[in-house]
């Protein structure tokens, strides 16, 4: 049993080495990300969009690219760039779409790595939505870059009066604001966030997959209640953890150890042959503290727009995350449990075996494509 347990170990701590020394893709200043600031005055929004050159270069004809861009060259392609980034936002005051006044078009300039010498890397546009009355209700409808990308990522500083939020959303998305609400009242944020909560378990199939992958192997409702108590205890700890920059790892390191943990799980439901396994609570609980770093990533950023305590949203998105995970551990247990039963008696332990190896390839395989996307960086 210990030199099981030792080898298990020793796998799981190679697996981590690596992953953390796998270089992550460098991705400043393309389509992957953006930053906003929005101001709202009684009769005016005024939003600044901050883009990088090496994504607009990928959508806008320019007379020169990279370091050959001067200004002369970027302000005579301003309606190009205008009528791009306009496109990917719609915004709505008082329930009536307003079409915008195109503001200012700013260069931004940093210095080359190697030489000193700078160029323009970024590009900040404003764009004016005048309102005609005192603005009440703000709709905003995202989607920069969604030509070329789904994960882009918009931070977006918002400036109402004399309060301020900032909110991160990933790919396209929307924005709903009230001047009464603008500030969240304590309901509001255990509704949101235990909301969020559960969409993201609900649509998080790597997360799914790592739960069936344990419930393949469950011999009833008590191992069961063990080896999901063992999960849920983990990913709530570096959940909290992370939240709160007690603990930060990337998200590409993360990302690429969950894949690893289900391609692991999966491959060891085949290895055991559906026999019983003393450790799997423990190996259980090791995972969990990576898919717990994997729920915080976004989480992390969406904290940013509460002012004060962030326990609070975070122990209501974990909330949300372990009703999902009832739900589905409700749902997908029983089913296994019937496709397991045989009507002889003798049969039984091949029917079981056969039902983990059927359940067990599929998610094995979704595993290794997960693995190898992740680390090539696509």
């Amino acid at each position: 049993m210990r030199a099981s347990v030792t080898g298990h170990l020793s796998l799981v701590a190679v697996l981590g080495v690596l992953t953390m020394l796998w270089p992550a893709r460098a991705r400043a200043h393309d389509e992957t990300v953006s930053t906003s600031d929005v101001r709202v005055d009684d009769r005016v929004l005024v939003w600044r969009v901050d883009v990088g050159m090496g994504g607009l270069e990928k959508v806008v004809k320019f007379p020169a690219t990279g370091p050959d861009l001067v200004e002369r060259d970027l302000q005579a392609s301003k309606r190009a760039v205008a009528d791009y980034l306009r496109r990917g936002l719609t915004i709505d005051l008082d329930g009536r779409t307003v079409t915008p006044e195109i503001g200012p078009l700013e260069p931004r300039y940093e210095p080359f790595i190697a030489s000193g010498q700078p160029y323009i890397a970024r590009v900040v546009l404003e764009l004016r939505y005048p309102a005609g009355r005192d603005i009440e209700r703000i709709a905003a409808r995202m989607a920069f870059f969604s030509d070329l990308t789904s994960q882009h990522r918009a931070v977006v500083t918002v400036r109402w009066g004399d309060r301020a939020r900032q909110m991160v959303r990933l790919g396209p998305s929307d924005i709903d604001l009230d001047r009464a609400s603008f500030v969240p009242s304590r309901w509001g944020v255990l509704r949101e966030f235990a909301l969020w909560g559960m969409e993201h378990i609900f649509i998080g199939f790597d997360h799914i997959a790592f739960l069936i992958a344990l419930l393949l192997v469950a011999r009833g409702w008590g191992e069961l209640l063990k080896i999901v108590t063992s999960f849920t205890v983990a990913h709530s700890l570096t959940l909290l953890m992370a939240a709160t920059d007690t603990v930060r790892i990337p998200s590409q390191v993360t990302e690429v150890l969950i894949a690893a943990s289900i391609v692991y799980v999966a491959a060891e439901n085949l290895w055991l042959q559906g026999r019983h396994s003393d450790h799997r609570w423990w190996l259980t609980f090791l995972f969990g503290l990576v898919h717990g770093l994997g729920f915080a990533t976004q989480l992390r950023e969406r904290l940013s727009e509460l002012p004060g305590s962030v326990l609070f949203p975070v122990v209501s998105f974990n909330l949300g995350v372990e009703l999902g995970q009832v739900v589905i551990v409700a749902a997908a247990f029983p089913m296994l449990l019937l496709l397991r039963r045989s009507a002889d008696p003798a049969r039984q332990g091949a029917r079981r075996l056969r039902v983990v190896r059927f359940g067990s390839v599929p998610i094995m395989l979704l595993g290794v494509g997960w693995l190898v996307q992740r680390l090539v960086g696509s």
